[in-house]
């Protein structure tokens, strides 16, 4: 529900009204009563309720009326004038009394991050009836509360899962999965103490206008030390995305979250009953069944050509998926390094993005002289993998012709050295070229790489050829591209293990 300022930002005719009602009514309050006016109405207005006045004078039909006005007042001001929110009433929180709730309420409050939603106030009631307690009947007074979060218009992410995958394009899905994870480890690292929300399901992944995701529904929440695992009695949440430990013991941590996470991506993935599913076969099984998914999916979209950079990152988001829902929660990420590894992911997409655009720039190469240049190997140029040590390999770029030829390698120079990277070569001569790989501390996920090494080449006059140490290659071939003039031989990099 929402509430809502008219777009002229004028008064609306019920706030003039009770604006007269209560300057009348004042006027004829007693300076005692309205010292207790003062005092009730001095409230912060983050809380707000209806029965502050009733308290101090409950039997006075003029002071409801006026208690009525008043709350009805705070209640706009709280929620900043032209602002749409979000009203949800909590259940009983058993165990919090007033002074713990108002504690949690403005530390979460303080959140500030675009992947959380934001929780404006809060408004409680209480109301006191009969009711059972151990087989007797007791006058119990109970307190109601309501938080109010900024709206989202862009609705649940759960309305966009289906069966067999989320109904949204993969950049979309991305996003979501990124600004989730970077919306959580606000939660978890920010405050000085986690924030758990212990209740992360696709129905609080919020969205708005632009499908940014935000993490709401923050009414589970505890704020717990860092360097503990809590164990409770109570079990909340949602059956799914529950942890084991906690299911059979009761146990918290950080890791609670992060397991809700991994479920909530592979349904984005592989569609709402999927988790069921991954639990029943390999972990590589089921990541060629997500890879089937989304291939069909990919190539069935008219025109598309990033489908190599796509399906990366559909797979790189599984296998992280796979790992938050591990049993052994010793075992599951750090959201922190989630986000860390989405970092490192996105870098190598964009670089991969970079060659493909050089590659397609190439595509249209010259009508003859095809195949200028040969390169051995000429399937794949592969490293021996070992963590922490520096590798090298051999590569012999052939000219096949009986003119001259200009090369130019193409590679990932965060990874990678080349020498040389480029040069002339003489008709009918081959060169070697030495490309080292630079300390890497752990190999890619199930040892899959999608680097890639380009070799462009293009002809050269014999008078260029003689002011070798003069060429400015970078210029070259850019207008020898310009000119359709350039060829481009594409190999693939992989790492093996030593006993491979």
């Amino acid at each position: 529900s929402g509430t809502r300022r008219g777009s002229s930002g004028k008064p609306a005719a019920w706030e003039i009204a009770a604006e007269w009602i209560l300057s009348s009514m004042i006027s004829k309050l007693s300076p005692t009563t309205l010292r207790r006016l003062r005092k009730s109405a001095a409230v912060d207005t983050e809380r707000f309720t209806g029965y502050d006045l009733l308290i101090l004078i409950p039997f006075d039909p003029c002071i409801v009326l006026l208690t009525f006005i008043i709350t009805i007042c705070r209640f706009h001001q709280a929620i900043h004038e032209g602002e749409e929110i979000a009203v949800k009433k909590l259940h009983q929180l058993q165990g919090l009394d007033n002074k713990q709730f108002d504690s949690e309420f403005r530390n979460l409050r303080n959140i500030r991050h675009q992947n959380v939603v934001r929780l404006i106030g809060y408004c409680y009631e209480t109301k006191s009836k009969y009711m059972k307690h151990n087989g007797e009947l007791v006058f119990a007074t109970i307190m109601e509360r309501v938080l109010c979060f900024e709206y989202m218009h862009g609705g649940s992410l759960d309305k966009h899962i289906q069966d067999e995958s989320c109904g949204l394009e993969w950049p979309t899905c991305y996003k979501i999965i990124k600004g989730t994870c970077e919306g959580l480890d606000h939660l978890h690292t920010s405050q000085g103490k986690p924030i758990f929300h212990l209740d992360l399901k696709p129905g609080n992944i919020l969205l708005d206008e632009s499908m940014t995701p935000k993490i709401g529904d923050l009414g589970l929440s505890r704020l717990v030390a860092s360097t503990k695992t809590r164990q409770t009695e109570m079990r909340d949440g949602t059956l799914g995305f529950m942890p084991p430990e906690y299911i059979d013991s009761g146990f918290i941590s950080k890791k609670f979250d992060v397991f809700s996470l991994g479920v909530i991506i592979i349904k984005m993935l592989a569609g709402d009953k999927s988790y069921f599913r991954c639990s029943e076969m390999p972990s590589e099984q089921f990541i060629e069944l997500v890879t089937e998914i989304w291939t069909k999916k990919l190539q069935a979209k008219p025109g598309y050509s990033s489908h190599e950079i796509d399906m990366l990152g559909v797979t790189s988001c599984v296998e992280i998926a796979l790992r938050c829902v591990d049993r052994d929660r010793n075992k599951r990420p750090c959201i922190n390094d989630i986000v860390h590894e989405l970092d490192q992911l996105e870098a190598k997409l964009k670089e991969m993005s970079l060659a493909s655009d050089v590659s397609n720039d190439a595509t249209v190469q010259r009508s003859c002289d095809t195949n200028i240049i040969s390169v051995d190997p000429s399937l794949e140029l592969r490293f021996v993998f070992e963590p922490r040590k520096e590798t090298s390999c051999c590569l012999q770029i052939i000219n096949k012709t009986e003119g001259i030829v200009a090369f130019n390698i193409k590679i990932n120079q965060n990874k990678y050295s080349v020498q040389p990277s480029q040069g002339t070569m003489p008709p009918c001569s081959c060169r070697y070229v030495i490309v080292k790989l630079q300390s890497q501390d752990a190999a890619p996920p199930n040892m899959r790489l999608h680097d890639m090494l380009f070799v462009q080449n293009t002809g050269i006059t014999q008078d260029l050829e003689s002011r070798d140490g003069e060429i400015d290659y970078q210029e070259l071939f850019e207008k020898a591209m310009a000119d359709k003039v350039v060829d481009v031989v594409k190999l693939p990099i992989v790492y093996v293990t030593p006993d491979q």
